[in-house]
C-alpha cells in the first residue's frame, strides 16, 4: 500500500524547527503514531527579507499536500509569517478537503479550533502585578496592530485593568514585531517624555520581553527594582536569563493531544466544539519583584544553553562544509554522496528523499518550473540509513513517495518544497528515529540541496547551450549535414585512425550539376530545394557509418572508415536511384542530378590527406566534364504550355 492510501493526518506548519512549533510538533507527531495515523508534515521556512521570488517558492507549500485524500488536517496558520500563503491553505483545505480539520490558535470559522484563551490571557500575571506588587503604572508591549494575537491580549489587558479602575493610555503602548529586537525602540518610545518611568512594561511575548530587559539594563535600569517586566510563552530562555523572567504559559503539548484527539473523534462520527481553550498559568520568576535565584535552576539552564549552543555551532559547520562539498557535485549522484556523509552525522535521521518534477532541466528555463508536475521523479533515497545508490523512480505525485519506501509502521514524514528562488524544484521527505522532530541543521541543509541542485541544472543547461553552439558550428542550416568546419574535423580524425590502424577509408566529393542554370532560371528557392535532394539522397543511401557533408555552395562530400571500392559503387548506386526516384515525383521544372568522384585511402601508402582530398576532386571533376555535354537540367516544357 502506498502512502496515499494510508491511514494519515496532514499537519501544515512553517518554521518548524522554531520553539513553539518544535514542541507542538513532537506531540502532534507522536499522538498520531499513538492513533495510528501516519503524520505528514508540510512545513515551510517562512519568508525571507524582501526576497519576493524566495517567498513565492516557499509558498508552493499549499499546493503539495492532496487534501482530498487525507484522513484528518492540522493548520498552524499563525506559524506562517506569509499571511498569503496562510490563506490560501485554508482556502484550498476549503474546496477540496471532506475529512476533519483542526486549527490550532488561530481561529478559523468552520473548522474545530484548539485555541488559547487570548482574551483572557493576562488576567492572571496582571492580577499577580496588581495585588501582590501594588503596581497601577504599567506600559505594554504589543505584537502589531493587525496581528489578531495581539489585538487579543491587548483586550485581556484592558479589560482586566479596568475591574482594578486602571486606564492604560494609547501612548502607553508600543506596537511591535514579537520579535528579539524591538526593545531599543520600545523602551525609547516609551520612556521617553515621562515625568517618571512605568512601574511595569507587560509584553505581549516572550522574545519582545528578553528583548526590553536587555535594553533597560543597557541603559543602566535595573530590573526589577526599578521597572518590572514581564513575557508570555515560557520560552526555555526565560529561566537562563537574569533576572529570571516572569511570564505566562500556555500547555503546548496538551494543544497538540487535543488537536489530534479531535481528529479521531470526528473520524468517529462524534461532534467536538468548535472552540476547546487550553488554559493558561502565571510562572513567577525574579522579572517582576518574585523569587529567588536558585542555583541548581540556573545551572540547568545555564548547561542547556551550552550544550544547545555547541549543537547550534556545529550546524553551522556542518552547513558551511556542506555548501562547499555540495556546489561541486556535477550530477545528482554526485550529491547523493554528500547529502548522505552529511545525513550521517545527524543521528536522529532516518529516511531522506529527494523527489523532483518532471521538467526538463536541459531545455526549460526556470521561469517554468512552477508548481508540482503530476509524475515525479525519486531521485535520491537513503532509507535507514542507508544510501540506495542511483535512483530514477517515476511515481504519480498522489503516492507522496514510492511504495517500496513507506515505513510499514506510523510514522512521522517530514515534508518541504524544494526551489531555488521562485523555481519550483521538488519536495523533500524525512523521517527520524524515534521521537525525533527537525532541528535547526534541517532548514539549511535543505538550502544547500536546493543550491547543489540548481547548480546542477544551471551546468545542464549550460551544457545543452554549448552543446547546441557545437552543433551549429559544424552544421549547415538549409540541410541539416555538417559543414565544412565538421568535415575537415572528422576527415582528419577518421584519416588519423585509419593510419594508425590500418584500415581503408572512403573519401567520396559530389558535386550538384547545373545549380547555377537552376537558381538563375527559377530563382534561389527552387535551388534550395535542389541542395536538400542531393542532401537527402546522401542520407538515404547510407547504410554503414557513412558521414556525409555540406562543404561549400553546390560540393559535398561522403567519408567511411573500412570501405572498398565494392561500397563505394553500392553507395553511388543507391544514391542516384534515389535521385531517379524523386526526379519522376517531384513535379519540378527541372532535374536534380550530381557528379561523383572518389578515392579507396590507402593508410600504406604514406601520402598526406590533401592529396588524396584533391585526387577525390580531381576524379569527380573528371565525370563531371564528361556528363556537361550530355546532361539536362532545365525539364522541356509540357505540350501545350509553352510561352
Amino acid at each position: 500500500m502506498n502512502l496515499g492510501q494510508k491511514k494519515k493526518i496532514a499537519i501544515l506548519i512553517c518554521r518548524s524547527s522554531a520553539e513553539y512549533q518544535y514542541t507542538l510538533l513532537g506531540r502532534l507527531v507522536s499522538k498520531a503514531q499513538e492513533l495510528g495515523y501516519y503524520a505528514l508534515v508540510y512545513s515551510s521556512f517562512g519568508k525571507y527579507g524582501n526576497n519576493d521570488a524566495y517567498d513565492l517558492g516557499e509558498s508552493y507549500i499549499a499546493d503539495l499536500p492532496d487534501f482530498t485524500q487525507m484522513d484528518g488536517i492540522i493548520l498552524a496558520t499563525d506559524t506562517f509569517d506569509n499571511h498569503a500563503v496562510a490563506d490560501k491553505i485554508v482556502q484550498i483545505v476549503r474546496e477540496k478537503a471532506t475529512c476533519p480539520v483542526v486549527c490550532v490558535r488561530r481561529y478559523v470559522e468552520g473548522f474545530a479550533n484548539i485555541l488559547v484563551d487570548d482574551e483572557h490571557a493576562l488576567d492572571g500575571i496582571i492580577t499577580h502585578l496588581v495585588k501582590e506588587h501594588g503596581y497601577r503604572d504599567f506600559c505594554f508591549v504589543n505584537g502589531p496592530r493587525d496581528h489578531i494575537d495581539a489585538r487579543r491580549r491587548l483586550t485581556s489587558l484592558k479589560n482586566t485593568m479596568a475591574e482594578f479602575g486602571i486606564t492604560v493610555d494609547d501612548e502607553d503602548i508600543y506596537y511591535g514585531n514579537f520579535w528579539r529586537d524591538v526593545g531599543p525602540a520600545a523602551v525609547d518610545y516609551l520612556l521617553t517624555g515621562r515625568d517618571r518611568w512605568p512601574q511595569a512594561i507587560i509584553c505581549a511575548n516572550d522574545y519582545s520581553a528578553i528583548s526590553v530587559i536587555d535594553e533597560l539594563q543597557r541603559r543602566g535600569i535595573r530590573v526589577p527594582q526599578d521597572i518590572a517586566v514581564t513575557g508570555f510563552d515560557d520560552i526555555s530562555e526565560t529561566d537562563a536569563i537574569a533576572p529570571t523572567l516572569t511570564s505566562v504559559r500556555v500547555n503546548v503539548r496538551e494543544m497538540a493531544e487535543r488537536a489530534v484527539e479531535a481528529i479521531r473523534l470526528m473520524e468517529e462520527g462524534e461532534k467536538v466544539p468548535e472552540i476547546t481553550y487550553i488554559p493558561t498559568h502565571v510562572v513567577i520568576r525574579e522579572s517582576c519583584g518574585c523569587g529567588t535565584r536558585n542555583a541548581a535552576r540556573l545551572e540547568a539552564a545555564v548547561k542547556r544553553y551550552f550544550d544547545q549552543d555547541q549543537k547550534t555551532r556545529s550546524f553551522l559547520m556542518q552547513s558551511m562544509f556542506m555548501s562547499i562539498h555540495a556546489e561541486k557535485a556535477r550530477d545528482i549522484d554526485e550529491l547523493n554522496n554528500v547529502i548522505y556523509s552529511f545525513l550521517n552525522q545527524n543521528e536522529q535521521v532516518r529516511d531522506f528523499y529527494v523527489v523532483l518534477n518532471d521538467y526538463d532541466w536541459r531545455t526549460q528555463e526556470p521561469e517554468e518550473f512552477r508548481g508540482f508536475t503530476p509524475m515525479m521523479h525519486l531521485r535520491t533515497a537513503v532509507r535507514e540509513n542507508i544510501l540506495l545508490g542511483h535512483v530514477d523512480h517515476v511515481f504519480d505525485i498522489q503516492e507522496i513517495l514510492p511504495e517500496e519506501y513507506v515505513c510499514d509502521e506510523p510514522c512521522g514524514y517530514f515534508i518541504v518544497p524544494l526551489h531555488y528562488h521562485e523555481a519550483c524544484l521538488g519536495y523533500g521527505v524525512m523521517t527520524y528515529n524515534g521521537d525525533g522532530i527537525p532541528n535547526p541543521f534541517f532548514q539549511p541543509f535543505i538550502t544547500n540541496v536546493c543550491t547543489a541542485l540548481e547548480e546542477i541544472r544551471s551546468n545542464m543547461k549550460k551544457e545543452t547551450l554549448i552543446a547546441e553552439l557545437q552543433h551549429l558550428y559544424v552544421s549547415d542550416v538549409l540541410t541539416g549535414l555538417s559543414n565544412r568546419r565538421g568535415f575537415e574535423q572528422k576527415c582528419e580524425s577518421m584519416y588519423d585512425q585509419a593510419c594508425r590502424k590500418r584500415q581503408p577509408m572512403a573519401i567520396i566529393g559530389i558535386d550538384m550539376d547545373g545549380l547555377k542554370d537552376i537558381n538563375d532560371t527559377f530563382g534561389h528557392s527552387f535551388g534550395d530545394l535542389a541542395l536538400k535532394a542531393i542532401a537527402n539522397a546522401m542520407s538515404a543511401a547510407c547504410y554503414q557509418n557513412e558521414f556525409c557533408y555540406r562543404v561549400g555552395g553546390d560540393e559535398f562530400q561522403v567519408i567511411a572508415l573500412n570501405y572498398n571500392e565494392d561500397m563505394v559503387l553500392e553507395y553511388r548506386d543507391r544514391f542516384r536511384a534515389f535521385l531517379d526516384d524523386y526526379n519522376s515525383r517531384s513535379g519540378r521544372p527541372y532535374i536534380v542530378q550530381a557528379s561523383f568522384g572518389y578515392v579507396i585511402v590507402d593508410p600504406k601508402a604514406n601520402i598526406p590527406l590533401g592529396e588524396w582530398l584533391t585526387l577525390s576532386d580531381d576524379r569527380m571533376y573528371e565525370e563531371k566534364n564528361a556528363r556537361r555535354a550530355t546532361r539536362k537540367i532545365i525539364r522541356d516544357p509540357a505540350p501545350g504550355k509553352e510561352g
